[in-house]
């Protein structure tokens, strides 16, 4: 899971990295890092990627692209999420070391994540009624 610091800036201001962390885990379970995603990666953050993947004794699988780089998809993973995810607690187990992919989440606003700013119908209802 990663913090946009430009889009917490917009969406949630004074959301710290600890707070934004205890939503990812507590209230939507890392759902950036579960189902039919992809997430690419630049040739080095392959390379660290498997490398972070051999010292915590998980398989990863990823492709080779033809320009550089690669990318896993979680549906090929156990439990179909990122294969750095902890299932227990939805903690990401190389947070200092996640790909930029990760630290740009989120880009836009993303069904079901308060962080991006994200409103489901029944909030913005409240809202204006």
């Amino acid at each position: 899971m990663s913090l946009n610091p430009r889009r917490i800036e917009h969406s949630m201001p004074d959301l710290s990295p600890a707070a934004a962390s205890g939503i990812c885990m507590n209230q939507c379970g890392a759902m950036c890092c579960r189902g039919p995603l992809v997430l690419r990666l630049s040739q080095d953050e392959v390379r660290d990627f498997e490398a972070h993947a051999v010292s915590l004794g998980v398989a990863v699988r990823i492709t080779q692209a033809p320009e550089q780089g690669g990318w896993l998809r979680f549906l090929d993973h156990p439990g179909e999420h990122c294969p750095m995810l902890d299932d227990a607690t939805s903690a990401c187990r190389i947070y200092q070391h996640r790909p930029q992919h990760c630290r740009d989440f989120p880009q836009r606003p993303t069904p079901g994540c308060l962080i991006s700013g994200w409103k489901d119908e029944t909030e913005s209802g409240r809202e204006q009624g």
